[in-house]
């Protein structure tokens, strides 16, 4: 079983490369992905950055993270 989601990557502030995910928009993502998968585990399967959106693949076999856990690897 898998849940895909994505996230929205806000416009960079000035002089940054890159949009910074929140620690809010990886909660959401999260709450979503326990909606989906209940009382089962699961985790982050893979995660995929093109343009101004992530997406992210969840399972039942992935690296449960927690949302600061979360918004750090997609930031890094």
């Amino acid at each position: 079983m898998t849940f895909e989601d994505s996230i929205n990557v806000p416009k960079p502030a000035k002089g940054a490369t890159r949009g910074i995910i929140t620690e809010k928009q990886a909660a959401a993502s999260l709450a979503l992905a326990e909606k989906a998968f209940g009382e089962s585990r699961f985790g982050l399967l893979r995660s995929e950055r093109r343009g101004g959106v992530v997406s992210l693949l969840y399972g039942l076999k992935g690296r449960a993270l927690d949302a600061k856990a979360l918004a750090y690897e997609l930031n890094n």
